[in-house]
């Protein structure tokens, strides 16, 4: 009876750590497939596959997969607030599936926590994401067609989403470059944020331009190589340079602003969409004096079917006053609060760090999100599966800093000093 008892329990072992690896393995999958939206099926395919594998996984082990962080309790009061806002809705069904949105991210942020505990495995899922970047950007300089800026979009819809993952993702390419001892790695990662760059400059996306602009100045701040921070200021130098030029470096034909040393190449220099937000901007304050408690209900399209006339089908172009026009001031304040916590761990995070490929990944993913805050104040792009990449991308820096709790019934995952010692020239 002994002896069939623990083969029965080697059995449910077996099983257990297999469905583990087949969790894993769907991660990898579904997280890859995040940038590809020409076949955004993938994704929802994806994800529904993973939540039945999810299921079956809390059955057999009888336990959750949930781990203390430092941001649950922000994040928990942020959720907890919207979901309060959904019968005050103007459209309160429209409202309840952007919540279940809402929901799937947080879920992806805690399933990546959980599952990518073990060193090798999140520094793969750190790999997968360079080769992410990699592949978006050689595909959308490929089809890139130079009189038409606008085609610069790769796999994205539109070079606002293109612009926004490259804002995100570009800093963790370049801070890599600075941990890695092997050329090979130095290579990709070099050549992968080179690529990024010239990418998030051909979409001429201005909000993309300052957003890349305070990653510059950021990193020349945390970087400790005091040549980093030469390039970086010559940059920002230059940069700033050319825009005070640029009056004098292009002409209008046609209506059209080109360089006058290159009459296929359009510039994006008209005033309209600035004009055009300040406007947005107006009518969005008064909309929120309104309804300040809360709002008119959660989910992008609202603003836009409440107020088609006066805003024209857009929505508030900023995340701030999107977020108040939503679910009220206090949902606002709730995610400044998130923010702050977040960067708060981060920070802290980077002056413990002693392991050099962790350091570079929290330098990385914390300089990008300073990017997408500055990016965000002029479109509201966390949505869809940009709003999932920023899900895994707070997982990661969790994973780096080691900034959570494990749970006493952890399975999986485990981190031990084998582990460390196995993965440390990754």
């Amino acid at each position: 009876m002994v002896g069939i008892s623990r083969t029965s329990g080697g059995h449910l072992t077996s099983l257990r750590l297999r469905l583990d690896q087949i969790i894993r393995g769907m991660l990898f999958l579904y997280i890859g497939s995040l940038p590809l939206t020409n076949i955004h099926f993938l994704e929802r395919i994806g994800f529904l596959i993973l939540l039945a594998l999810l299921g079956v996984w809390c059955v057999l082990y009888r336990t959750h997969f949930f781990l203390r962080t430092p941001i649950d309790v922000p994040l928990g009061l942020f959720v907890l607030w919207i979901g309060l806002t959904i019968p005050f809705a103007a459209f309160p069904v429209y409202s309840l599936q952007e919540f279940g949105k809402l929901l799937k991210q947080v879920l992806i942020f805690y399933v990546v926590l959980y599952f990518f505990q073990k060193r090798k495995s999140w520094v793969h899922l750190v790999w997968l994401l360079v080769g992410g970047v990699l592949l978006v950007t050689v595909y959308g300089l490929a089809r890139y067609d130079h009189p038409n800026y606008l085609t610069m979009t790769s796999f994205l819809p539109a070079e606002v989403w293109l612009s926004t993952y490259l804002v995100m993702m570009l800093p963790l390419c370049a801070a890599l470059v600075v941990s890695q001892d092997y050329p090979w790695a130095k290579g990709v990662y070099a050549v992968s944020a080179v690529m990024a760059s010239c990418c998030l400059l051909l979409t001429q996306s201005r909000a993309g331009f300052f957003a890349f602009l305070t990653e510059l100045s950021v990193g020349a701040t945390i970087l400790p190589n005091k040549m980093a921070k030469v390039i970086v200021a010559v940059v920002v130098i230059y940069s700033v340079i050319l825009l005070s030029f640029a009056g004098d470096m292009v002409h209008c034909q046609d209506g059209t602003w080109r360089l006058k040393s290159c009459d296929a190449l359009p510039l994006k220099l008209d005033t309209v969409s600035i004009v055009h937000r300040f406007d947005i901007w107006t009518i969005m304050l008064q909309k929120i004096s309104e309804r300040p408690i809360v709002g008119y209900g959660y989910g992008k399209e609202t603003a836009s079917k409440l107020f088609w006339q006066e805003t024209h089908g857009h929505g508030a172009h900023n995340v701030i006053l999107e977020v108040a026009l939503h679910v009220g001031i206090p949902g606002v304040l709730f995610l400044i609060l998130l923010a702050v916590c977040l960067l708060k761990t981060i920070m802290t995070s980077i002056r413990q760090a002693s392991d050099e490929f962790a350091k570079a990944v929290l330098i990385g993913v914390g300089v990008g999100m300073c990017g997408l805050v500055v990016r965000l104040m002029f479109d509201q792009m966390l949505v869809g599966v940009l709003a999932v990449q920023f899900a895994v991308m707070t997982a990661i820096v969790m994973l780096a800093s080691r900034s959570y709790c494990h749970s006493p019934n952890r399975h999986v995952g485990q981190y031990t000093a084998d582990d460390e010692n196995s993965s440390s020239r990754i």
